[in-house]
């Protein structure tokens, strides 16, 4: 069986570029015009294709050795799964090649084993082999794909939060605190975390929290806020509140808090006219 394999693997070999180029074809006519546009990044996938029938057409050659044979399916779903990622190519559009793959190798295998008489049980362990082996590279190229975009994910995550909290000093004494957005729960530990950190460096007596940029002000993110002003007082530093909406004010007085108790200066424009007048 093993000459057989070898006949099998040399003549996947001999039709790369004939079979990249039905899988190119098909992939471009179930894209949009727009999709295939970049006409640089279709040459790359079109030699990257042909790289990987190479590769399957040698795997099905050196079938004896199947932990090698794996290990390099392995390799190559590992850095495509990075490359595509990458280069913006969605998981879904890189997955549905798969079965194009089994299409044509496994047809090309079909008729190469009838053109040389080669039996049928052997021809199927052919085609075994080929899903075998596309199973492998499918699972590693998923892997990596998701394991990467998690990672990104991760670090943007980071780097919006290292971006959340950006106290701004504008004397030597007072510094705001201009909060943009959502505040979900993971956000408001990070602003109170940092929001502390950076007072103490700057070595501020008041800090004014600007609210005007929140979209929702709800009684979590409400309690948040009012820890941060508690958390300043005990290391010495003033809190002004302005943007200050009146269901911001509804969600304190929920949590039970004096809302005239607390130093609010309106709007951040008025809270400075005051402050330097």
């Amino acid at each position: 069986m093993e000459k057989e394999m070898v006949l099998f693997g040399k003549r996947v070999v001999e039709e790369k570029y004939m079979i990249a180029g039905l899988i190119q074809e098909e992939r471009q006519a179930d894209l949009t015009a727009a999709s295939v546009s970049n006409q640089e990044l279709s040459a790359v996938v079109l030699e990257e294709r042909v790289r990987f029938i190479d590769l399957l057409g040698t795997s099905i050659q050196n079938s004896c050795y199947e932990e090698k044979i794996m290990e390099d399916m392995e390799k190559w779903g590992t850095a495509t799964g990075n490359f595509f990622l990458a280069h913006g190519m969605t998981l879904d559009v890189a997955l549905a090649e798969t079965a194009l793959y089994r299409k044509h190798i496994a047809t090309l295998i079909k008729s190469e084993g009838r053109r040389l008489t080669i039996s049928s049980e052997i021809t199927y362990d052919a085609a075994e082999l080929l899903h075998a082996l596309l199973d492998r590279a499918t699972y590693a190229y998923t892997h990596a794909y998701t394991t990467s975009y998690q990672r990104n994910l991760a670090t943007a995550r980071k780097e919006f939060l290292e971006l959340s909290a950006p106290v701004v000093p504008i004397s030597d004494s007072v510094a705001i605190l201009p909060l943009v957005g959502s505040i979900e729960i993971d956000r408001a530990r990070y602003i109170l975390e940092r929001t502390l950190l950076s007072a103490s460096e700057l070595k501020i007596s008041t800090l004014i929290v600007d609210l005007s940029g929140v979209v929702r002000v709800d009684t979590m993110v409400a309690e948040q806020i009012i820890k941060i002003i508690q958390s300043l007082a005990l290391i010495g530093v003033e809190a002004v509140l302005t943007g200050v909406r009146p269901e911001t004010a509804q969600s304190m007085t929920a949590l039970g808090v004096d809302v005239g108790a607390l130093n609010i200066g309106g709007s951040l424009k008025r809270a400075l006219e005051k402050m330097y007048n």
